[in-house]
């Protein structure tokens, strides 16, 4: 959420700041939960004790045996099911059934059971495309009816909720907890799998993530290098165990809900971000998600490709479930669990003010890896329109070197690099640096490139031909201007430091600093508390439009597509 910020500024006095409490990343270490077979008290006394009671009587380990020998093991979560004679465990199909298993009729699966007791089970549901499986075994008394995990319960998305993993070993029997931090997007597909900053053993795969609640978010399906668990939604779950007849859902609605979630999701897939009208060539512009017109990504040498593959996302702010904008930014820092990326602050701009942003707009990054976190507005100045944001639980990204001297020059040759969000494409455009060129733009420490780019390249990069990093790119229809190097240098200021997503500060509204812009008499303001009258500066966006159609015809063209007309003009 956009709550937690400061502004950018130059110079001045250091003003005193609101500490934020954030979840930590560090989390707690791993805890046992009692079992059966060694009496332990709770370590995970931050869930209710209602909550940890359910876990215990729930949570079971499974294992897949070729005669003695146990070949794979995984953790399960009861659910209720359709099936009125059986008890049914949702877990991992990948990490259960061996794919390279040539006999898998003679594979057994066992489970073990809260109270230590250990039963055969059989294969109910095998999802191999999105590696959940369901194992039912016959009724067990004080297990069916009783202890299943309610998976049709909505929840209210939280940003960097804080989630645990819970998980069991089947040859101790011992209940494993690990408390962490949800890195999902609330915009994400449901098909996307989230992740969370839950280390587990291999042995929790197929257990269950929570909230604090106790309610279900996910489950867990794989581990990775980072100290971070992939999890699959709860929803894809959900709609893929109800079309099946699987599971049974006592709230239909929610299930409705799912099912509208994923048919908007596809409009939004199958609708293109403009379109051409059949006439005349005439085609819309100045779209959110265009791509740049002759993109040379494919052209770029292999390293600089590499470079900036790992180094630029991108971004986009939301008001509730619409996208209100969405722009480019590249890593400038990181240290062990955080990062923080420069980007533009149209982001958050409200459109026709010089000095106003949106507080209610919920950021979201696309990563590298494609995954999508939220982020958190740390920094912003609105007369060069220049943003920070922060993200938490991604290690070590390609940081982008900017503290170097590079020296703008006549004709020198750049390229502008942009990233669209909604599919992580990453798009480049060659051009050649202006110099004496005034931008139409009222920043006048602008300077202008040839390059053609979208509004998706707005807050992207601008280097040299060597990778290095020359500034920024902002969008106008007759350029495309961009904040050099040095202008970008002072607004951060590196020799006084700046937070970062795990400690950062916030403002009260009331001392708000901006860093002022040019004097009207062509002068540059010195640093002051307040923006000098009449030296702010607006960045206006082009607006969407379509080139050479008239209204009448651009109406027509709309009502035929919407009575699915198929008569050429």
């Amino acid at each position: 959420m956009v709550k937690n910020k400061r502004r950018l500024k130059g110079g001045g006095k250091n003003r005193p700041y609101k500490r934020v409490r954030r979840p930590g990343l560090d989390g707690t270490s791993v805890v046992r939960l009692g079992s059966s077979s060694e009496s332990s008290p709770d370590g995970l006394s931050e869930l209710s004790e209602q909550v940890a009671s359910r876990l215990r009587s729930s949570v079971v380990s499974l294992a897949s045996f070729h005669g003695e020998t146990m070949l794979l093991q995984c953790t399960g979560i009861c659910i209720e099911s359709s099936c009125t004679n059986a008890t049914s465990f949702l877990t991992s199909s990948s990490n259960l059934i061996p794919p390279t298993c040539p006999e898998k009729d003679s594979l057994t699966i066992k489970v073990r059971l809260p109270n230590d007791q250990t039963v055969i089970g059989w294969l109910e549901f095998n999802k191999t495309c999105n590696d959940f499986a369901v194992v039912n075994i016959e009724n067990v008394h004080g297990f069916h009816g009783t202890t299943h995990l309610n998976l049709d319960h909505e929840m209210q998305f939280k940003p960097y909720r804080k989630v645990v993993a819970i998980w069991r070993c089947f040859r101790s029997g011992l209940l494993m907890a690990k408390t962490r931090v949800d890195l999902a997007s609330p915009s994400a597909r449901i098909y996307q799998t989230m992740l969370s900053t839950c280390q587990i053993d291999k042995a929790g795969i197929g257990g269950p993530l929570l909230d604090f609640n106790g309610n279900f978010v996910g489950m867990n399906c794989s581990r990775t290098e980072r100290k971070k668990t992939a999890y699959l939604q709860r929803d894809l779950i959900l709609q893929c165990l109800v079309n099946y007849g699987i599971v049974k859902v006592r709230v239909e609605e929610g299930v409705d809900g799912v099912r509208e979630r994923i048919r908007r999701e596809m409009q939004e897939l199958c609708a293109p971000c403009y379109f051409y009208p059949r006439g005349g060539g005439r085609r819309m512009i100045n779209c959110l998600e265009a791509e740049f017109d002759g993109d040379i990504w494919s052209e770029l040498d292999k390293d600089i490709a590499s470079k900036m593959s790992r180094s630029v996302v991108s971004l986009a702010s939301f008001a509730g479930p619409a996208k209100f904008f969405a722009c480019t930014g590249v890593f400038i820092k990181c240290n062990s669990c955080s990062a923080t990326i420069l980007t533009s602050a149209s982001l958050v701009r409200v459109s026709g003010e010089a000095l106003m942003i949106n507080d209610k707009l919920r950021i979201e990054v696309c990563l590298p890896n494609k995954f999508r976190v939220v982020g958190i507005l740390s920094c912003y100045n609105l007369n060069y329109n220049v943003a920070l944001v922060d993200i938490m639980g991604y290690w070590s990204p390609r940081v982008i070197e900017i503290c170097q001297q590079m020296p703008v020059t006549s004709c020198m040759n750049v390229i502008s690099v942009g990233c669209l969000f909604e599919h992580r494409k990453l798009m480049a455009a060659k051009g050649e640096v202006l110099i004496g060129k005034q931008s139409e733009l009222d920043c006048q420490e602008l300077c202008i490139s040839t390059c053609k780019i979208t509004k998706a390249g707005i807050g992207g990069p601008l280097i040299d031909i060597t990778g290095n990093f020359v500034g920024i790119n902002f969008n106008h229809e007759e350029e495309t201007p961009f904040l050099p190097i040095d202008v970008i240098q002072r607004l951060l200021d590196f020799d006084k430091g700046w937070t970062t997503a795990a400690d950062t500060c916030a403002e009260g509204g009331e001392n708000r600093r901006l860093l002022p812009g040019p004097c009207p008499n062509g002068g540059t303001a010195k640093y002051t508390d307040t923006v000098v009258e009449g030296c702010e500066n607006r960045w206006p966006l082009p607006k969407p439009r379509v080139l050479g159609a008239t209204l009448a015809e651009l109406g027509l063209e709309l009502i035929n597509r919407s009575h699915g007309s198929d008569v050429e003009d």
